[in-house]
């Protein structure tokens, strides 16, 4: 009898990002191990009014010719990636692309809006959304590379780029397709903006998660890929997802229900995909929006998870909220600390329990290989969780 050979996980072979923080994973690592910093304020002038929205730009990329901007950021954060994971032509050009975002290139027909407004000089000559399409970034990327594989592109507020992840580790480990190239991308623009600061979201400090001071949150521009693919050195110590799930929670249109019974929920079915239990987590990266409501629910379903919280760490006090983007963002951000040698950490922002029962990590320190926990809740209520490790002793391959 021939035996079927048991192939290894699907495996994290090169990253690139472009944050707040910097370009690039050694600066943003460099970044993380400061303190995090309060939020430019941007003027908005498009209501009657001024306003001034907090936001964390991009670092080195100021917010001018949207277009040019926007496909320049792609075009070098993924060669980042690929780089890194030192890919062939053919290996390139055989992907699949996974974009997960929430505003894709709404930025880009912003600025055509405007510039239409311009020479018309006639709103009602001028098209705001003349090519809706949430398809256009990801077609870009493909010709911009010469890929002949497939594209997909994941529109699940907070939790899309995580939801990308999950599902081109999927197909990767089926065998569908050999590399997978996931991204991330959010940029700045009015729609989110002035979306955002309508909803009285917004603080102009330092987001807090589950301080007892914590007054909102900061939005953040972030572009983020990861390559996919199998472990080319076979039995090696690299970064893994080990098991995630999806869930939608009805209970709100902007939130889950803030008993924590959603998040509680999906955590469990990650952890038992995953093939792990509560006590083997070692870390758990919050999703920790710092706003009141949401800090609550996400308080609650980790305590109804975890008899005992493992330590615990947030990423929007560094980049703000990335929204779809925030899923690879963070999860870039997270390992490649570990691997560098260092547990992110928050001085002075939730130091001690509050009344959430919730201490973010307060200093660096160094991380032993294990199992780690990745949350994202979003908008409307799309839950999602991810484990992830760098030991190789699961039984979570495909034969």
């Amino acid at each position: 009898m021939i035996r079927k050979q048991r192939r290894g996980p699907a495996v994290f072979l090169g990253a690139g990002i472009h944050s707040s923080l910097g370009n690039g994973i050694d600066a943003n690592l460099a970044a993380l191990k400061t303190s995090p910093q309060v939020p430019r304020l941007l003027k908005n002038t498009l209501t009657d009014d001024t306003l001034e929205i907090p936001y964390k730009i991009l670092s080195d990329s100021p917010l001018i010719d949207s277009q040019e901007r926007l496909f320049r950021v792609v075009d070098d954060v993924v060669e980042q990636a690929l780089t890194e994971a030192g890919l062939s032509e053919s290996q390139r050009h055989s992907m699949n692309v996974y974009l997960g975002s929430s505003s894709f290139d709404i930025g880009v027909s912003e600025a055509h809006f405007q510039q239409q407004l311009a020479v018309e000089n006639d709103a009602c000559k001028a098209l705001a959304l003349p090519d809706p399409s949430m398809a256009n970034l990801a077609d870009y990327v493909l010709q911009s590379l010469g890929i002949r594989g497939e594209d997909m592109s994941f529109n699940t507020a907070c939790t899309a780029s995580a939801n990308a992840l999950m599902t081109a580790v999927a197909h990767v480990e089926a065998g569908i397709v050999e590399h997978a190239l996931v991204l991330g991308v959010e940029l700045y623009n009015n729609v989110t903006a002035l979306g955002f600061y309508s909803l009285d979201l917004l603080t102009q400090s330092v987001m807090r998660p589950f301080d007892s001071e914590r007054d909102g949150l900061v939005l953040g521009e972030g572009v983020s890929a990861l390559v996919i693919g199998r472990d080319p050195e076979d039995g090696g110590t690299r970064f893994y997802l080990r098991g995630g799930a999806n869930l939608c929670d009805t209970y709100s249109i902007t939130m889950s229900n803030v008993d924590g019974s959603a998040i509680a929920e999906v955590m469990t079915q990650a952890l038992d995909k995953a093939g792990v239990s509560p006590a083997e987590i070692d870390l758990i990266k919050v999703h920790g929006t710092a706003s009141l409501a949401n800090d609550e629910a996400e308080s609650a379903g980790m305590h109804a998870v975890f008899s005992t919280l493992p330590n615990v760490c947030a990423l929007k006090p560094f980049i703000g909220h990335t929204l779809g983007a925030c899923g690879l963002n963070e999860l870039i951000l997270f390992y490649r600390a570990i691997e560098a040698g260092f547990l992110i950490a928050t001085p002075g922002i939730s130091a001690d329990a509050g009344d959430l029962n919730v201490v973010l990590n307060q200093e660096l320190r160094t991380v032993a290989p294990g199992c780690f926990m990745l949350n994202y809740f979003g908008f409307g209520g799309n839950n999602t969780s991810l484990i992830i490790s760098n030991k190789h002793d699961c039984q979570g391959a495909i034969a």
